[in-house]
């Protein structure tokens, strides 16, 4: 079993998918302007327009908002409170996200590969 040491240490795969989940954070918060046209345009939204940035983004802050329910009840608004905190939960929740995911994935490759060697 991992421990949480193991668990959270950077390595370049946690990195590379932290590295995507941010990039999708930073163009879902770029697409979302559409919804308030307040001038100026962010640079990049043009570009960035004909692709499902802001979607995928909610689709992955669905978590984040069930885990923030209990936060809000106490008086603490990580979704819509102060920035700061957005960012902050955000990134927090995005290296997690990643950790879990390589996590998972290795998990998976291991399971695969030990049902192989017992087929042989």
């Amino acid at each position: 079993m991992q421990t949480l040491k193991q668990f959270l240490k950077p390595d370049w795969s946690k990195i590379l998918l932290f590295a995507i989940f941010v990039a999708i954070a930073i163009g879902g918060k770029i697409q979302a302007w559409a919804f308030t046209d307040v001038p100026p345009k962010p640079p990049l939204y043009d570009l960035l327009r004909p692709f499902p940035i802001w979607p995928i983004w909610m689709f992955l802050l669905m978590p984040l908002a069930l885990l923030a329910l209990p936060l809000r009840v106490l008086g603490l608004d990580v979704m819509g409170g102060p920035a700061w905190l957005f960012i902050v939960a955000n990134i927090a929740y995005f290296y997690l996200l990643s950790c879990l995911m390589v996590a998972g994935s290795r998990w998976i490759k291991a399971r695969w590969r030990s049902k192989g060697k017992m087929a042989k």
